[in-house]
């Protein structure tokens, strides 16, 4: 059984994907990168933006059309969101809502269609066998936030967390078949434990007294709210050297009126004592966060609170995304900014956020750091990541390879990434 896998969205879709890997690889699946040699094709899904949206849909009329013969699954968030459109696009597609892809094998053994998109809870029977040198292990699904444009506590439902030992056990095997880059990821990674009475922190430090090697753990995306109640917990095992000094928690927006149309769970003031004390707490860290432009109620003077605050925080990454519209939300009832406004603040606010991340990219110009190597370019050319997570170019040697840390030194830098020149 030749399978083709196609995977969009976030870091937990990922690590959704290697769950299906790895049900399918004991199955005897034979995974390719052509999908007109395959017998399966799996699409796993995103349904977080309409732009995103439309892309996936182009692409299951295409794989409908131009491999008929091919079983075709579709799985992941917008299989739930949307499984009347696709159902319209690729008639004869299987969908697996994200919180059944554990019977992922089932489906495609099955000679008819299968559609599970109702009743489903996670229960993590099945974690990613490791295979790389990166491994994702998804902790947790669900959220407890309403947010009113978010159509992911839809698809996902409330939190439910793998238990830990279960984790601990994973990451284990993973370092032991030599994985160093380690991915905890979440919907929301500081409600992990909410439903069983645990905790990140708990977890985190579960690992680290149990898991004896050389790796570094990533911490997945944390909503303000819940990464609050867990503050200096969290701080406190995230200064052990096993863990990478980077934290990834969405703002949104800058204006606390717009963040109350949102349903956001904290004020900017909140926020920004919350990230400063992450800030004040390491020597040097990476902070990402997200913004929504354009969200219904948001006028001139809200979208230049949102840029003030960009410029009070500096943060290293910001992901900028335009409002568009999400079935089963409260935001489409509101009153919608004008779309060529919408691009005009998005087209600013990428401007200015490329002004800031380059000069906090500047603050590792002339430095030495040290790199794990995650990937092999043409050539001799290599990437990786520093312990803050930075992501560092360079060129290397026929000695190097995946999983080796190495010493380079940073000669250039862009918004995006550090440039380096190989210490001998």
């Amino acid at each position: 059984m030749k399978v083709y896998i196609e995977t969009y969205g976030c870091w937990l879709n990922k690590a959704d994907t290697e769950v299906i890997k790895t049900i399918l690889s004991r199955l005897g699946a034979i995974f390719i990168d052509d999908w007109r040699k395959a017998d399966v094709i799996i699409v796993n899904t995103c349904a977080v933006r309409e732009d995103t949206e439309r892309k996936i849909l182009r692409r299951l009329k295409e794989l409908s059309e131009k491999a008929p013969k091919a079983k075709i699954v579709v799985a992941g968030c917008l299989a739930k969101a949307r499984p009347a459109t696709i159902s319209e696009i690729c008639p004869s597609a299987s969908l697996v809502e994200p919180s059944a892809v554990e019977k992922i094998g089932e489906v495609v053994e099955s000679a008819s269609r299968e559609l599970l998109l109702r009743g489903f809870v996670r229960n993590f029977s099945i974690l990613p066998e490791p295979h790389d040198i990166t491994y994702f292990v998804p902790i947790e699904v669900g959220c407890t936030g309403s947010c009113a444009y978010c159509i992911m506590p839809y698809t996902r439902g409330r939190v439910t967390s793998c238990p830990p030992e279960k984790v601990v056990a994973a990451v284990k095997k993973a370092v032991e078949k030599g994985c160093k880059d380690i991915h905890l990821t979440a919907q929301d990674a500081a409600a992990y434990g909410l439903d069983i009475g645990y905790s990140l922190p708990k977890l985190i430090k579960m690992i680290l007294n149990n898991v004896k090697g050389d790796y570094w753990l990533k911490i997945s995306m944390m909503e303000p709210s819940t990464a609050m109640r867990i503050l200096d917990e969290l701080i406190t095992v995230m200064k052990d050297n096993h863990v990478y000094k980077y934290i990834h928690v969405p703002v949104q927006s800058g204006d606390d009126n717009v963040l109350k149309l949102m349903r956001r769970k904290y004020t900017v003031e909140q926020y920004c004592k919350l990230i400063y004390k992450f800030l004040n707490s390491f020597e040097k860290i990476t902070f990402a966060t997200d913004i929504i432009v354009g969200f219904p109620g948001e006028d001139e003077t809200a979208f230049k609170n949102t840029c003030r605050l960009l410029n009070r925080l500096k943060p290293d990454k910001v992901h900028v995304a335009r409002y568009t519209i999400r079935p089963f939300t409260l935001a489409p009832a509101m009153k919608q900014v004008p779309e060529p406004i919408k691009k005009a603040r998005s087209r600013r606010l990428v401007k200015l956020v490329n002004k800031i991340t380059l000069e906090k990219n500047l603050n590792y110009l002339g430095e030495e750091v040290q790199v794990l190597v995650t990937k092999h370019h043409k050539k001799d050319y290599f990437s990786g990541r520093t312990i803050t997570f930075k992501p560092v170019v360079f060129k290397g040697n026929s000695k190097i390879k995946v999983g080796d840390r190495v010493l380079v030194k940073v000669k250039y830098v862009n918004p995006f990434y550090l440039v380096g020149e190989l210490r001998q």
